[in-house]
């Protein structure tokens, strides 16, 4: 029984995982909006809405059960329709994914036909929750926001293109400006997954009326460590390669090394990820190093098994990311017994305590430094312990207590 199960009239926004099966690795914010399916289908909820290239789709048990196979792969997307074909996108990976949940979808609508959709399907009580960043445009959340007392439930992750808007594409903090404004007006409760996303998104709104917000540590089931020999010289970075993640510095560090190291004695740096923005400076720096096949690797995206195969083995995560809003690798990183070593963000204090090493972002001489003491001490990894991580069923019922609280307060 999932934790929702007590919301019957939850309606799940699952856009985001739509634009994202077929894709690359999922992303965190993607895992985010898969756990939330699967708890919903647990739950027994009957009522999952995304928005298409096309209009509208709502799916019930059914058709979401097919939306989480795609997305965890042990599905594939159908052929495309003929609406996909009409725009000639029809072998386009989102496209088919589109098409195989308009045949499974119990109604649909055109983009601006969603109130009508609503009123077809009135629910008691409903909640319309959305976790994924995506669809949270002036038309959905209006809609939703019918009748009078109606939930609407926001998840926000972080607010990076504001705070950091040199580090993404150009158009990108202007939209997400809009996004977060819609949110402020008519979300009735919305969700931090950190109190340093709170604290962000509280400063950010200051001053105004804004909804209550709960902060609600996102979820990480821990894996039982692997058995295996940890290899004193070898260091992870995980995550998909953008500016803010900060590869050029480790880049620069390993150029140190360089320097003053015997090619025998060299760290050896295992670079796991999808390439993202902006990034061709480090892409090409990247592919055209001396080093690259000697002692950095570049994998590009993995799976799961394989990610916690290199944690498994390596020293250390190197994570000197200059903004998160949460980050999964570095208490991937600790929970698989690897130190996770990490830039000096609030963040990161928060959820890794006193579980990682903690160096300036922009300070590729201390980090070297930090890495040196690392190598040769593996057997020192577990003394920095575990740290106390959140499961999903405790994330699912902080925010369903919240919810529940809430629609208390709205209903007349």
């Amino acid at each position: 029984m999932g934790a929702f199960s007590h919301i019957p009239g939850l309606w799940l926004d699952v856009t985001r995982l739509v634009t994202r099966v077929g894709r690359d690795a999922l992303t965190g914010i993607d895992r985010v909006e898969l756990s939330y399916l699967r708890d919903a289908l647990a739950s027994g909820c009957t009522h999952f809405i995304c928005c298409t290239t096309r209009g509208y789709l709502l799916l019930d048990q059914r058709g979401a059960a097919h939306l989480r196979a795609m997305a965890e792969g042990t599905a594939q997307p159908g052929p495309a329709d003929w609406l996909s074909r009409l725009a000639f996108r029809g072998q386009r990976t989102r496209h088919r994914v589109e098409a195989s949940l308009r045949r499974l979808a119990i109604d649909r609508c055109r983009p601006g036909g969603l109130a009508r959709l609503l009123q077809r399907h009135p629910t008691p009580g409903r909640v319309y929750l959305n976790t994924g960043h995506s669809n949270l445009s002036e038309k959905t959340l209006t809609a939703f926001a019918q009748p009078a007392g109606s939930v609407i439930a926001v998840m926000v992750h972080d607010l990076i293109p504001l705070t950091h808007p040199h580090l993404v594409v150009p158009e990108q903090p202007a939209n997400f400006a809009g996004r977060i404004e819609r949110v402020r007006r008519h979300a009735t409760h919305v969700i931090a997954n950190s109190a340093a996303t709170g604290h962000d998104l509280a400063r950010h709104w200051a001053g105004q009326d804004a909804p209550p917000l709960t902060i609600a540590p996102l979820g990480l089931d821990p894996r039982p460590r692997r058995d295996g020999t940890r290899e004193d010289r070898t260091f992870v970075m995980l995550g998909t390669i953008e500016a803010r993640k900060n590869h050029a510095l480790i880049l620069d560090v390993w150029d140190m090394f360089a320097q003053d190291t015997a090619p025998e004695e060299m760290p050896q740096l295992h670079i796991i990820g999808a390439t993202g923005w902006r990034v061709e400076a480090v892409m090409a720096r990247l592919l055209a190093h001396p080093l690259l096949g000697r002692a950095i690797f570049l994998h590009g995206p993995l799976s799961d098994a394989e990610v916690q195969d290199h944690l498994a083995r390596a020293t250390a995560l190197l994570f000197p990311s200059v903004a998160e809003g949460f980050g999964y690798p570095p208490l991937e990183a600790a929970i698989a017994g690897a130190v996770p070593i990490c830039s000096s963000l609030p963040v990161f204090r928060e959820t890794l305590g006193g579980c990682a090493v903690f160096v300036d972002s922009a300070d590729a001489d201390q980090w070297k430094e930090t890495i040196e003491q690392q190598i040769g001490r593996t057997g020192d990894s577990l003394s920095l312990g575990n740290p106390r991580c959140s499961t999903w069923q405790e994330h699912f019922e902080t925010v369903a207590a919240a919810i529940t609280l809430r629609t208390l307060r709205e209903r007349p």
